[in-house]
């Protein structure tokens, strides 16, 4: 379960790696600065997108994705060649930015976790964007208010899956897990068919993943886990180093880990 539900952030400077990726000025996924140029979120919700990225931004250094900070352009956008809109595994996509940002307490990267290790933490961090509401003709004054506040960064502590759970529920959606899926506790509050799409999850400071959009058909009826593309999976970590420095992916691909990685 998780240990506290989306909590506001009051800082820009306490999540400095936090972005929000904007189709024009609608918000439609979180992500994080892993360098001066790029940034990591989810494959889904850019999925369909991908060569539009002329419609897209990038908000960082502010905890309001509507205001605040800068707001940069996208050069082009990556999705892992692995990926599947109809499975959560190699749900990762990487951002260039269209120009370098000069580094500043409020725009700060991330670094990524090198190599896999075992799950023994009890919880870990996830900030995302709640994002706005579905629009409905019974909406209120207090739905103005309340469209203002999930313009806010949220912080959520999440309890991860043992590996023997995860591979369960994965198993259940006919996945075979070869180690680049952490599962975490369902959310206990919110839609349960809703996903912090590209949030990061974080442990001491190091990104361990991103949140995947996928869910169950029937998440109406089950609230299930929620998954995360592991960055430390030797497919992943290959693949964004070989994006970051112009490489062809390959079988063989060595990877030459630098500061980005830890």
């Amino acid at each position: 379960m998780i240990t506290d539900e989306h909590t506001k952030v009051s800082s820009n400077e306490l999540y400095p790696y936090m972005a929000a990726i904007m189709k024009k000025t609608s918000y439609i996924s979180a992500g994080a600065l892993i360098d001066e140029s790029w940034i990591i979120t989810g494959a889904d919700s850019l999925y369909m997108i991908r060569d539009l990225s002329r419609i897209l931004r990038v908000r960082l250094g502010s905890i309001n994705y509507k205001k605040g900070g800068l707001l940069s352009p996208v050069k082009y956008i990556h999705i892992h060649p692995l990926f599947d809109d109809s499975k959560p595994q190699f749900d990762i996509a990487l951002i260039k930015l269209a120009t370098p940002l000069r580094l500043t307490p409020n725009l700060n990267p991330i670094k990524l976790l090198k190599k896999p290790r075992q799950i023994t933490a009890t919880h870990f961090i996830v900030t995302a964007w709640p994002g706005p509401l579905q629009v409905s003709k019974n909406h209120t004054s207090l739905d103005s208010v309340e469209l203002l506040r999930r313009r806010i960064l949220t912080i959520s502590h999440v309890h991860p899956l043992d590996t023997e759970e995860c591979g369960d529920h994965l198993e259940a959606q006919g996945i075979n897990n070869t180690g680049g899926v952490m599962c975490l506790d369902p959310a206990v509050d919110g839609d349960p068919c809703q996903r912090d799409t590209g949030a990061p999850v974080v442990l001491n400071g190091i990104l361990w993943g991103v949140i995947s959009s996928w869910r169950s058909e029937d998440c109406q009826m089950e609230n299930g886990a929620t998954f995360v593309t592991l960055v430390s999976n030797v497919n992943i970590s290959s693949w964004i180093h070989a994006t970051i420095h112009g490489h062809k992916v390959t079988k063989k691909h060595g990877i030459d880990y630098d500061d980005n990685f830890i």
